[in-house]
Formats: C-alpha cells, sequence, structure tokens
C-alpha cells in the first residue's frame, strides 16, 4: 500500500472516529493526515521524516489554534449566564393566580413575565383568580409565593 493512501485512510477513520469519540480530538489529527496524504499523493513531498514532521505540525497546530473554539461551537455554549441558579429573576417580583389555590389548597398556576408556572404556597390562605402575589422564592419549575403585601 502506498504511503500517500495510508495517510489518506489514516486521516478518513480519524475524522470518522470523531463521531464516537468525545473530546473534539481525532478530527484534527484526522485533517493532518489527510493534508500529509494530500501531500504526498500530489508529490510536494516524499520523505518519512518530513510527512511525520509535517503531520505533527499541522495536527498539533489545528489542535491549538481550533479546539478551543470548535468545542464551543459544538457544545452549546452559550452567553447568558445559567438561570437556573439565581433566584434573584423572580424573588420580590409579582405574579397573577390564574387557577387553583382554591380554599384548603397550597398549588395552583400564576402567570410571570407571560408565562405559566405551576406554584405553591407555605400559607394558610385561599387566593383567588386574579390575585396579585408575592414570589418568595423557587424550587425547580414551581414558584413559591405569598400574600401580597
Amino acid at each position: 500500500m502506498s504511503a500517500e493512501l495510508i495517510w489518506i485512510v489514516m486521516g478518513l477513520v480519524l475524522i470518522l472516529a470523531e463521531f464516537i469519540l468525545p473530546g473534539l480530538i481525532a478530527i484534527f489529527f484526522g485533517v493532518g493526515a489527510l493534508s500529509v496524504g494530500l501531500m504526498v499523493w500530489w508529490g510536494w513531498i516524499d520523505d518519512t521524516s518530513y510527512q511525520l514532521s509535517l503531520f505533527g505540525i499541522i495536527s498539533g497546530g489545528l489542535l491549538l489554534g481550533l479546539r478551543q473554539r470548535f468545542k464551543t461551537w459544538f457544545s452549546g455554549g452559550s452567553l447568558v449566564a445559567d438561570t437556573d441558579t439565581p433566584d434573584d429573576d423572580y424573588v420580590g417580583h409579582y405574579a397573577t393566580i390564574t387557577e387553583g389555590f382554591e380554599e384548603g389548597q397550597r398549588f395552583g398556576k400564576v402567570s410571570y413575565r407571560d408565562t405559566q408556572w405551576n406554584a405553591t404556597t407555605e400559607e394558610s390562605v385561599s387566593f383567588n383568580v386574579g390575585d396579585r402575589v408575592l414570589i418568595s422564592g423557587r424550587q425547580s419549575s414551581n414558584l413559591i409565593v405569598t400574600k401580597e403585601s
């Protein structure tokens, strides 16, 4: 088997392996091997030591130069802060009762920022549909509400 064919096949195998292996590393070595294979095929390089050196330079350069950029593209990196931890977006704001919270019930639904939320209360008061309530906390996707002061 010729050297260019070995490099090209190895490059394609590494690129395809990236779909199976996590970490976004194999693709850069695959592109390096594919590049060296094409250069050997076009007759630009013949010596094995040059092939190996060029493979290391291309693969390492791509890995160091592009991995972080590609990783944020493919991992869905976000410019928005994690909104699941701070309750500051909710606590102290007001919501409107849309259903539930009849006499004795401590759960229902509220409207907050044009979105329907499940809500609970720790108070033993009943709320009517349309009542304005204060958001005092959040547990997962449930808002904790209290009577408006």
